[in-house]
């Protein structure tokens, strides 16, 4: 079997694992899906001669070479499945030339196209000229403790990249911030729920009353459409789901929800208020700047605690303003209580850095396209290097179905990831 092959029957075995984070056992610290995720890969690195390292379940490692360390980070865990899927979110179905399943754009497809595009350069007979890292962590997308443990535990790679964001080079990446809003809700209303990360933007949200003639003559007035649910009234709204980073390219059902209720319920038109424009205008921070973009906002979950509604915000902010900025705006726009919760301080390396101009060199030779780095609002594990860039795997003008129902990877950009990490690995890390 050839190793492009190859790597596509591995990324539908560890697709198959639901290694979306559950309650931590012993030795997983981010439940058993996880743990299984991360033991079944460090295996297949160990089977191609690479020597591994499994730290206690919160990363893992495969490395060949000697000399100066390079780091290619990647990470196992996957967002939740959410709602609106056609495909097993762990089936790996493989349908019109498409891999399907969670994972398969962020982080597992491209991990192993970039592993086995070094294998390939093994059989070759290319030699390591520096140690090769493929580090996987296993808390990407709950908090980074992953990252956390390693950089405690482990040594950095002083450079590297991530093959978690765009072709052709990602050389800078906003800010991250997430606050927690805590609301207190009406007498009435039983519980608010929406979304499960606050990184995704929610597909559903639904608010739960407790049934009352004064509140049925509330909502009749407003022409708030409700159902009975027993001794419950609902009031609920559907959307559509995507990557926190990229709100404009979802429909997000929880301020479809807001403004559902806002003829009725003041709080409510204060919270559609806030966060119906992604673009921060609602919290007065519609910023902008050459090197990063725009800010984006992302009210992506919210759960109930007792009488209180405790909203999730993602803000993904640009070079020109600081997460101190961000956490004065929400205070000054909503009279709930707001906390920063966390963060990623930006990302930014200049083009004219070697290491962006040989990824910049290695995507042309393969694509035939002149190209340019660009920013973008998601976060990668290129922020823990000294020098780092995020590099693939979605190509410019095409899918990008990260934290998607459906999520998938067509085997023509399986394919054409697989040539440039080739091209890529052996510029930075192989000769002959």
């Amino acid at each position: 079997m050839d190793r492009i092959s190859e790597a596509k029957e591995f990324l539908k075995k560890i697709v198959a694992i639901n290694s979306v984070e559950s309650a931590p056992v012993d030795g997983a610290p981010f439940g058993r899906g996880v743990a299984e995720c991360l033991i079944l890969t460090l295996d297949e690195m160990a089977k191609h001669g690479f020597r591994t390292v499994n730290g206690e379940g919160y990363y893992g490692y495969g490395e060949i070479g000697e000399g100066e360390l390079f780091g290619v980070l990647t990470h196992l865990d996957v967002v939740p499945v959410g709602e609106g899927w056609s495909h097993d979110p762990f089936g790996a179905e493989t349908e019109d030339g498409k891999i399907y399943g969670r994972g398969t754009m962020d982080d597992k497809g491209p991990f192993c196209a970039a592993f086995f595009a070094a294998v390939k350069l093994l059989d070759e007979g290319y030699k390591p000229t520096k140690r090769l890292r493929f580090i996987v962590g296993c808390d990407e997308e709950s908090g980074w403790k992953c990252m956390d443990r390693y950089a405690e535990k482990e040594e950095m790679p002083q450079k590297g990249f991530s093959p978690d964001g765009d072709f052709p080079v990602i050389n800078s990446e906003k800010g991250i911030v997430y606050h927690t809003v805590k609301i207190p809700l009406p007498s009435d209303v039983i519980s608010l729920t929406a979304g499960e990360r606050a990184n995704m933007v929610p597909a559903s949200a639904k608010i739960l009353f407790t049934k009352n003639g004064s509140l049925i003559d509330r909502l009749d007035k407003a022409k708030i459409p409700y159902t009975n649910e027993g001794k419950r009234i609902a009031v609920s709204e559907k959307g559509k789901a995507s990557h926190g980073s990229h709100p404009e390219q979802g429909e997000n059902a929880l301020v479809k929800l807001f403004r559902t209720l806002s003829p009725a319920f003041e709080g409510f038109k204060l919270l559609y208020d806030a966060f119906a424009s992604f673009d921060g205008s609602g919290i007065g921070l519609k910023v902008f700047d050459e090197k990063s973009g725009a800010l984006t906002v992302n009210p992506g979950c919210v759960v109930t605690e007792g009488r209180t509604a405790v909203l999730s915000v993602d803000v993904r902010y640009p070079h020109c303003i600081s997460k101190e900025d961000v956490t004065v705006a929400l205070k000054k726009t909503l009279p709930y209580e707001v906390e920063e919760v966390f963060y990623h301080l930006p990302l930014y390396v200049p083009e004219e850095n070697e290491l962006v101009q040989k990824l910049l060199f290695a995507y042309e030779k393969v694509t035939g396209e002149k190209a340019r780095p660009v920013a973008i609002g998601g976060g990668t594990y290129a922020r823990v290097l000294p020098l780092g860039v995020a590099f693939g795997p979605c190509f410019p003008g095409g899918n990008n179905g990260m934290h998607c129902a459906d999520e998938y990877i067509s085997t023509e950009d399986f394919e054409k990831m697989f040539a440039i990490y080739y091209e890529a690995l052996k510029e930075l890390c192989f000769a002959k």
